[in-house]
């Protein structure tokens, strides 16, 4: 891998990964059309490791409140003391994650979901990703169309701090898919989920974003402990430069993105998935 597809991967890492477009999804077509075939599961996850950065410089003042309220949770339990907004929030945030530890568990004829999912990613097989990227644009409309109907938007106003624990239990399920099949978008999925709960657009947003922030960093960490054991040849000088540029264009696509959810303009995501996965599809089908 040359300078150019780093800084190529970068741009569409960073671009994709708040959209809900998939930034997996995207990272493989890219990776397809470029031809790199070598395992790229540490260079991909360097690039999410530079979008999350951008997600904390955009989030760092409620990412630094909800760290304190992190810590001080097991002495207002023990206490019985009232919970605070962002002691809620950081129980919410607890609850979400969970699904995710299924990644872990044995499954038969595989390791672990976790496996499956490494084998998806690096099987090369666009078709999946057409598919993921299909149900990716049908979840984002219907949704939006949900949340919108007369008889469930004044139920549609719930903040993050409102949430039941099966609200973020059931966000954190689609968080999970989305870590299984490439295509599937984290965001698209995580924000459809919250408004199928009934939970503010924004609110739905910035916990789709504040949620992925420790599933990333310890993906990181895993990656990074797997491709050590493995002997795999990691080109620092490509990945640092790939994870700066997916940082600087994360930073900017949570901008774009928020402002686009403030206006209600998700649909237009919905059509841009529905149309690209199926070329994606009729691509695949014909070699």
């Amino acid at each position: 891998m040359n300078i150019l597809e780093s800084i190529i991967q970068g741009i569409v890492q960073g671009l994709t990964e708040f959209l809900p477009i998939s930034s997996s999804g995207h990272l493989a077509i890219a990776q397809h059309f470029m031809g790199i075939r070598e395992n790229n599961l540490f260079f991909n996850v360097s690039l999410h490791l530079g979008t999350l950065l951008s997600v904390v410089f955009v989030y760092h003042k409620m990412i630094f409140e909800l760290i304190l309220s992190l810590f001080c949770l097991p002495k207002k339990l023990f206490s019985g003391k009232k919970f605070s907004k962002n002691d809620k929030i950081v129980i919410n945030l607890i609850v979400s994650l969970v699904p995710l530890f299924l990644l872990f568990v044995p499954i038969k004829n595989i390791k672990n979901l976790k496996t499956f999912a490494s084998n998806l990613a690096e099987s090369g097989n666009i078709k999946i990703v057409g598919i993921s990227l299909i149900v990716t644009g049908i979840l984002l409309i219907i949704s939006s169309i949900y949340s919108k109907s007369s008889n469930r938007r004044k139920f549609s106003q719930k903040k993050i701090s409102e949430m039941s624990l099966i609200d973020s239990l059931f966000v954190g399920v689609a968080q999970l898919a989305a870590s299984i099949f490439p295509g599937l978008s984290r965001s698209g999925s995580t924000l459809s989920a919250g408004l199928f709960r009934g939970i503010k657009r924004e609110s739905a947003l910035d916990f789709s974003f504040i949620m992925g922030t420790p599933a990333i960093l310890a993906a990181s960490i895993l990656e990074f402990k797997e491709a050590k054991e493995l002997g795999i040849n990691i080109d620092w000088k490509t990945t640092f430069i790939g994870m700066i540029v997916s940082a600087f264009v994360g930073f900017l696509s949570i901008k774009l993105f928020r402002i686009l959810v403030s206006n209600d303009k998700t649909w237009v995501f919905s059509v841009y998935s529905f149309l690209v996965g199926s070329l994606i599809l009729i691509f695949g089908s014909i070699g």
